[in-house]
């Protein structure tokens, strides 16, 4: 089967399922992901999108593929594209989106929304966003330093994997960084960050089979480096939070 079948195979396939989500009450169904920017590979899922209201998420097999139907509501998605967090993934899907259904232009809208969408449009909030997200892992350096001192393996494998891997979407918000699928992002942000932060990064996550240990280091480093790069950002009761981790971390804050 080849990649031109597959591609033809999936639309077909889109727009059969859509038409159950129609009958659902979808106002209008929107398909995102790999299957429309390229990348599949042979077990790629459909991501689509029902606006309206339904089940928030779930999975479905049907026809051979693996489908990830979401429900939101117009005002929904509009949040979407006010949500720090998120809106660094949400608004390339949306942009790169090909609408299967949309009969009154919904989507649509939201779309073209999405085309002129611009950082500046929120504001102080995204440095407030990044601030506070950052502070809210300091527990997490704490808990792996506490964890490691006390031998619970399990436990700090626990805390450097979340700071491994969380570390890089705050740095993504904080360089306003678009990114069309959230496999990019890490890749991304080391690109943005440089070989430093790329290996440490690299250690931190265990791609070349590191010492657990090595590992854990490498992640609260990471911290450390993060907080480097934002402390701008924090206010003083921030600043304490986060540079007392840093320096238990063995990275004080200068």
């Amino acid at each position: 089967m080849d990649s031109n079948y597959m591609n033809e195979r999936a639309w077909q396939v889109s727009k059969a399922f859509s038409r159950q989500l129609v009958e659902q009450g979808a106002k209008a169904v929107v398909l995102f992901g790999s299957w429309v920017r390229g990348g599949t590979y042979k077990e790629s899922d459909l991501d689509i999108l029902a606006l309206g209201r339904g089940p928030h998420y779930r999975l479905e097999r049907y026809q051979d593929f693996l489908i990830s139907i979401s429900w939101a509501t117009v005002k929904q998605v509009r949040q979407s594209f006010k949500d720090c967090g998120s809106v660094g993934g949400v608004i390339p899907a949306w942009r790169n989106a090909v609408i299967i259904y949309d009969p009154k232009k919904i989507a649509s809208k939201l779309k073209q929304e999405t085309i002129e969408w611009q950082w500046d449009f929120l504001g102080k909030r995204v440095d407030r966003w990044v601030a506070e997200e950052l502070t809210s892992y300091a527990e997490e350096v704490h808990k792996l330093v506490g964890n490691l001192q006390l031998k619970r393996k399990s436990a700090a494998a626990i805390q450097r994997s979340l700071l491994a891997i969380y570390m890089a979407p705050i740095l993504a918000v904080h360089h306003r960084i678009l990114y069309d699928t959230e496999n990019k992002l890490w890749d991304l942000v080391s690109k943005r960050m440089g070989k430093n932060w790329a290996r440490i990064q690299s250690v931190a996550l265990g791609e070349k089979y590191q010492s657990f240990e090595e590992t854990c280091k490498a992640a609260l480093q990471l911290f450390a480096l993060t907080a480097k790069e934002v402390k701008h950002l924090l206010n003083k009761q921030q600043y304490q939070v986060v540079s007392h981790a840093c320096e238990i971390a063995g990275h004080p804050l200068k």
